[in-house]
């Protein structure tokens, strides 16, 4: 009778193991996260020498969550400050709508026209929390790309996956 309780039970976690791993694999047309634009060579201003630094809102455009209960896919809208020294890039994010963390450490690179940057979310909204930017800088005033999460989440936390426009432009003063 042990034996066959045991089976059972085996199956049950090949069959969880499986739908978990199917879940995991999952690529960007499975989540709708549109493919990064097309990498083109884009002519920026020699006296724009670090082009991503100022302020950005980025549209987000929500396509899944980590917490798979949420039922609904609110879109975001967040205004960022960045900093570009070279290739590295750092910034805050200075204002969001809906309920978006906004306290978070934005680190990350700047080659050619790709962008890339991580997330820390440093305050009480999903602290510990991980988000990563990949994009192309499609015009000295717009990056499209998307955002997704890194790592695992923090409890009582719901993270995003998205597909984001970022314009550049003077938000606030």
């Amino acid at each position: 009778m042990r034996l066959n309780s045991l089976k059972s039970l085996g199956v049950f976690f090949s069959l969880g193991f499986l739908f978990f791993a199917g879940i995991m694999s999952a690529d960007a047309r499975d989540l709708e996260i549109k493919p990064l634009p097309a990498q083109q060579s884009i002519q920026i201003s020699q006296n724009n020498v670090d082009p991503v630094s100022g302020q950005w809102r980025l549209a987000i455009e929500v396509t899944a969550h980590t917490d798979l209960s949420v039922s609904t896919q609110p879109n975001y809208s967040m205004v960022t400050s960045l900093q570009q020294n070279g290739i590295e890039l750092s910034g805050r994010i200075l204002n969001v709508d809906q309920n978006a963390c906004s306290d978070a450490e934005i680190l990350g690179t700047v080659e050619g026209n790709r962008v890339t940057w991580t997330m820390y979310y440093t305050g009480s909204c999903c602290q510990g929390g991980m988000m990563r930017f990949e994009g192309v800088m499609v015009s000295p005033e717009r990056i499209e790309g998307t955002l997704v999460p890194a790592g695992s989440s923090p409890p009582d936390c719901t993270l995003w996956s998205a597909n984001v426009v970022a314009i550049q432009g003077h938000y606030y003063k």
